[in-house]
């Protein structure tokens, strides 16, 4: 892992690893064989290859991008030919780590919300009663903020705004959004850039995270998380968790990884 913290970035085995559970210390059968995905390069590792397997591009002869938001924001850019990929520091901010009524995806958290002859509303995940705001629903949050003129274009509130009595987004909850949002544009358009396209010959923006199904894209869009191709945007979820359920389940598939 040191090898990670210091220049150039790169992990001391970046191919595939096979070993059985005992040399790892799971508890599991003791011949159990564990498998490693080989990892991409730098700080974009396993989960955006699995992404890769789940949403497909790797077989388009069009250009896709994907973007995946999690602590690590990875975005890749390409086809079947050639394939590029940059990675951010997100922090965590949209996972609901660094704010102060964040959770993640999970029963209870608020998906999504909006505002409503100055009233709040919102969906939960499950119907339930709320716990917190998850990544989609501090996504509506800042866009309906900035639409309804609460949020100044600079992303300044006046005093924290409350969804419940109990649940609220502050201004350093901003602070953190604004940053990990900075983070995945420069790398989309960078990679834009370097890998020679535009936006308009992208014809897929594939969506990823554990979050990504409930994300609505055209407040994505509004707060400039995504560029302005809503209509090109197609939520894939947990991609990591479906692509390592692939390599899971075929042998051709870590092959192909």
């Amino acid at each position: 892992m040191h090898t990670l913290g210091v220049i150039p970035f790169e992990s001391s085995n970046p191919s595939a690893v096979t070993k059985k559970a005992v040399e790892i210390g799971l508890s599991a059968n003791p011949n159990a064989p564990v498998y490693s995905p080989p990892l991409i390069g730098g700080h974009a590792g396993t989960d955006a290859l699995a992404d890769i397997l789940a949403c497909g591009m790797y077989r388009h002869e069009h250009v896709s991008m994907l973007i995946d938001i999690g602590t690590n924001g990875e975005v890749v850019v390409g086809n079947r030919d050639r394939m590029m990929t940059a990675s951010c520091a997100a922090g965590g901010a949209y996972e609901g780590a660094t704010t102060e009524c964040g959770v993640g995806a999970i029963e209870g958290a608020i998906k999504n919300i909006w505002i409503s002859d100055g009233s709040v509303g919102y969906e939960t995940i499950g119907g339930k009663p709320p716990l917190g705001i998850c990544g989609s629903g501090l996504i509506d949050l800042l866009a309906e903020l900035l639409r309804h003129g609460i949020m100044s274009r600079k992303a300044k509130i006046g005093e924290p705004f409350h969804v419940t009595d109990s649940i609220r987004l502050t201004q350093q909850d901003i602070y953190q959004l604004i940053t990990a949002k900075a983070g995945l544009r420069i790398d989309q358009d960078l990679l834009i850039q370097y890998y020679g396209t535009t936006l308009e010959e992208i014809e897929d923006i594939y969506l990823a995270g554990g979050f990504g199904n409930f994300i609505n894209p055209e407040n994505a869009v509004a707060i400039g998380l995504l560029p302005a191709a809503a209509d090109k945007v197609v939520r894939i979820g947990n991609g990591a968790l479906a692509g390592a359920r692939q390599m899971l389940l075929s042998i051709g598939m870590r092959d192909t990884a």
